[in-house]
């Protein structure tokens, strides 16, 4: 079955492997980093002095769309030039977020943790 695999398949199956845990394991690699430095300015190791957490539900926008971020129909005005149209927000359905009560915000817990004491 692998007879006729040349060596530079087996690189190239290696590198694309390699490539992919790092796409994978980025964001959490730039969390350490971001909150090492954070700590080393003395800043808050979680908002970085901004005393704000955007929600993980609505990505800080305060509002959750039903179909998605991509969703666009091609109109044909017209001029018969090609373009593309957003629907509106009163035609898509939006629904405001219940986890942050649509601010797109929290405190954060650790910045509010040390003022209170």
């Amino acid at each position: 079955m692998f007879e006729h695999i040349t060596a530079s398949e087996i690189a190239g199956y290696a590198v694309g492997t390699l490539l992919l845990s790092a796409t994978i394991s980025a964001p959490k690699i730039d969390s350490f980093i971001s909150s090492s430095q954070r700590s080393s300015l003395a800043m808050c190791k979680r908002c970085g002095d901004l005393k704000l957490i955007a929600c993980a539900k609505c990505k800080g926008t305060g509002l959750i769309k039903e179909k998605g971020p991509f969703d666009f129909v091609p109109v044909i005005d017209e001029s018969r030039s090609f373009r593309v149209k957003t629907k509106s927000s009163s035609s898509s359905s939006a629904f405001s977020c219940n986890n942050c009560r649509a601010r797109g915000h929290f405190p954060c817990p650790m910045c509010s943790k040390l003022s209170k004491a």
